[in-house]
């Protein structure tokens, strides 16, 4: 009856329709881990036994199969309160013993939003700029030490990296020198090593002070 609205990037929120999921509203910490997984793996089943391994790695096996069960309950009470027991999710589908998010669910996720807005920007500096505007920061921060989410954080870092360089350029082609300031301080606050954005801001920089004023 509602879609589920979902920010990975920056930090982690989900609304249900207009209504958000607050913090203590997750029933179970396990739970809202749980469903950050499964969006990370988004398009791939993962098997009982993966989610096991992923979430409680030094449990045995009877005990993780335990809190499995138990944070996917609980899931499924937070993310579909009125759900008939039994009934399948209208966001995860499970086939045997593997699940994953349910496709074309009614869901609405801010890593899909962004990655489908730079490609179909191609490099236009107007429509990057609106893509990257979706870019908040690095993904599932809260998960920053959680192994499963790191190949997902780096995919998506990588992307924005790439993608604001070649925006600069296409700035400082069009004389946007202030923009091109900004948007490379920018990645330097995502990335501390990105030599080229030192090397654009240093030009820039000079460039723009250098430029004679009306």
């Amino acid at each position: 009856g509602f879609q589920l609205r979902i920010q990975t990037l920056g930090g982690f929120q989900v609304w249900q329709g207009d209504t958000v999921i607050p913090t203590n509203g997750w029933r179970r910490k396990t739970a809202r881990q749980l469903f950050q997984l499964l969006l990370t793996y988004r398009r791939t089943p993962l098997d009982r036994d993966q989610i096991c391994e992923a979430l409680w790695p030094e449990a045995d096996p009877g005990t993780a199969q335990q809190n499995f069960k138990i944070a996917l309950n609980a899931l499924y009470q937070v993310l579909e309160p009125a759900r008939d027991p039994g009934a399948d999710s209208a966001y995860i589908l499970r086939e045997g013993s593997s699940y994953v998010m349910r496709p074309h669910a009614d869901l609405w996720l801010d890593a899909d939003q962004f990655l489908s807005d730079v490609k179909a920007a191609r490099g236009q500096p107007e429509a990057l700029q609106c893509a990257l505007a979706l870019y908040q920061g690095e993904y599932l921060p809260d998960a920053r030490y959680e192994t499963w989410a790191a190949g997902e954080r780096e995919r998506l870092a990588a992307m924005f990296l790439e993608s604001a360089d070649k925006l600069v350029e296409r700035l400082v082609e069009q004389a946007r020198y202030g923009e091109a300031i900004d948007l490379c301080q920018r990645i330097l606050s995502q990335d501390n090593c990105w030599e080229r954005a030192y090397r654009q801001l240093m030009s820039v920089s000079y460039t723009h002070l250098t430029l004679p004023t009306s």
